[in-house]
Parts: C-alpha cells; structure tokens; sequence
C-alpha cells in the first residue's frame, strides 16, 4: 500500500496535515515532526544533510519497504528535495516528492549571503526574545500580507508554544543560505517531483514561474496553502497520485 509522508514548515508540527490526511482515507498517510520541532526537542542535527538522516531513521521504522511518497511544505518542502535528490540515504521506496511553497535554491552568492545574514537575524531573535513578540513581527513578513489580523493572531496563539533557542538552531542548520540549488536536478532525475502553490503565494507563484517550473495551484489559499484550503489541496494531490499511478504502471 502507498504511503503518503507529510513534512510540516519551520514553527509547526505534524499536527498540522491533520485536516489533510482526513481528506485522504484511502492512503496511508503518515506526518513526522521535524527536528527540534514537536516531540522532537532533542533530535541531534546541525545542517541539511543530519536532517535528512534523522528523517531517514524515522522513514525507516515508520514506512518498513513499503512505497512511499514524500510531501512538505516551506521548509519541510525543502528538506524533501535534499533527502530525495542529494542525501546519503537508500531512496529504493521513494516514489516522488511534492513540495508546497518552497524554494528550491538561490542562484548567486549575493542572494546566499544576503539570506544568511536575514536568517542569522530571526535566528538571533527567536532565541534571545519571547516567541509571542518575535512571532508578531515574523508574521507580518511579505509573504503573509494576504493574512488577515484575526488569521495572523490565531497563528501567533498555535506557534507560540515552540521554544525559541530551538527553532534558532534549525533556522541555521537549515538556512536557504546553506541549501543546494536543485532546480536543474527536478528537470533532470527520474524522480518525479511536483510543486503545489496556493494562489495568494505572489512570491512563489512568481518565482515559479519565473524559474518555468510547472505547478498545481491551490485555490482560496496564500504561502500555507494545506492549512488554508485542506480539501482542494487534498483533492489535487489526491488526483496528482492517481495520474502518476496509471503513468507508472
């Protein structure tokens, strides 16, 4: 039987591809939380590649040999496309990566240090301020204009529960600073790979297509596009997979 693996964004938890999953009840679905995020406050990591082994180990015990899937989002999205296309782990099972409203890499050096020194910033202040305060600024970034007071609000009560010197770490282990740019190897390995955008999401919408990458858009929804619009987005993935079904057989 298919396995579907969920992998959630920097600040959230497996929890959230619950509504997802509910939508999905002909598929095993399974959602890991990432390192230093859930219940995974001790995981031992320091850069993309520890990441990708420690998701490894929990693919391992949690899949056995069975066919799977990976689907993340954000930073969960980019951490699928390091564990499918570069890490040093056996991908036999794997059989395509879906990432929502992610980056797939920088192109200059410029654009790296100019990431990294914006990262090395929140990573300072989520771990030297409370989360509610670093939060509050956090979710008033580009990307999440479309959302609205009362959204932003909701989201500052779900994520304020994170510990801060933690999501610190990852921010720098994980930075889009120290990520390889994999828009040539998704056009070019054999691996399938598919990328979802919610329609309000103008940068990653743009930058997609800017880069010619083809994806699936989800309607109703902004940079969160499965927490936005759970059934659409579990209704496309759902017929992406029945498509990628009757190609393989």
């Amino acid at each position: 039987m298919l396995t579907l693996v969920f992998l959630h964004g920097l600040l959230g938890s497996k929890t959230d591809w619950q509504k997802v999953i509910e939508n999905l009840p002909h598929f095993r679905c399974i959602s890991i939380d990432l390192p230093l995020h859930g219940a995974e406050q001790n995981a031992n990591i320091s850069d993309f590649e520890s990441s990708a082994q420690f998701l490894a180990k929990k693919i391992r015990c949690l899949v056995g040999k069975e066919p799977y899937i990976l689907i993340g989002y954000s930073l969960g999205g980019r951490l699928a496309l390091y564990y499918a296309y570069q890490a040093k782990i056996d991908r036999t099972q794997l059989k395509a990566v879906v990432a929502e409203g992610a980056n797939l890499g920088l192109d200059s050096v410029e654009e790296r240090l100019t990431r990294w020194l914006h990262d090395q910033k929140w990573a300072m202040r989520f771990s030297n301020e409370t989360m509610e305060n670093v939060l509050s600024d956090w979710y008033q970034q580009p990307i999440f204009n479309h959302l609205s007071e009362t959204e932003r609000r909701l989201l500052i009560l779900k994520r304020k529960h994170n510990r801060g010197s933690h999501i610190g770490r990852m921010l720098m282990a994980t930075s889009l600073a120290r990520q390889p740019n994999f828009y040539s190897k998704v056009r070019s390995d054999s691996l399938p790979f598919f990328y979802f955008c919610g329609e309000r999401d103008r940068k990653f919408c743009t930058l997609a297509r800017k880069k010619g990458l083809p994806f699936t858009l989800i309607e109703q929804a902004g940079h969160n596009a499965h927490l936005e619009n759970p059934l659409l987005f579990a209704q496309k993935l759902d017929a992406l997979i029945a498509d990628l079904t009757e190609y393989q057989v």
